[in-house]
């Protein structure tokens, strides 16, 4: 197997932007001088002969490391959020609202709540200039022992 499809849900960034991720291509080339090298090339949806937007050369030793070190980033993500009732039931037996967090923000939001598939929230809505745009997710946090938790797919938020 040298090539694999992917759900298209993902994306790179090559020269020209950002693209989504359709398929990854391998090229074993076992007659390079420096070794036994793997040209990993990620692929947008339409592609005519070409090197794909962003390519990795990695000897067999990184490739490695790589598979190693994506393999434990996948096993180690964090449970979603349980939500029951319109309250988060956290691993620690706590059970209650929870805060609303956002990555890479030096900005507060305020939960109001939970219901059914919509958060309730007031705070900054991504519409004022005057803060940093380096925030990347929204995190579910327990008043009880403060693990984060990844919004459920199935949430979004209305704000209020």
């Amino acid at each position: 197997m040298n090539r694999i499809e992917l759900s298209g849900k993902s994306q790179g960034k090559g020269r020209n932007g950002y693209f989504q991720l359709h398929s990854v291509e391998l090229m074993n080339i076992p007659t390079d001088p420096d070794g036994q090298v793997l040209n990993i090339d990620f692929y947008p949806r339409r592609r005519v002969n070409c090197v794909g937007p962003a390519r990795l050369l990695l000897n067999v030793e990184d490739a490695t490391k790589l598979a190693q070190f994506l393999g434990e980033a996948v096993e180690g993500r964090p449970p979603v959020a349980n939500i029951e009732h319109g309250v988060l039931v956290c691993a620690c037996g706590h059970r209650g609202t929870p805060r609303l967090e956002e990555s890479g923000y030096q900005v507060s939001h305020t939960l109001v709540e939970i219901v059914g598939d919509t958060i309730i929230a007031s705070g900054w809505d991504g519409s004022s200039r005057a803060v940093s745009e380096d925030g990347d997710a929204y995190w579910l946090v327990c008043d009880g022992c403060g693990k984060l938790y990844p919004l459920p797919p199935e949430l979004h938020i209305d704000w209020r």
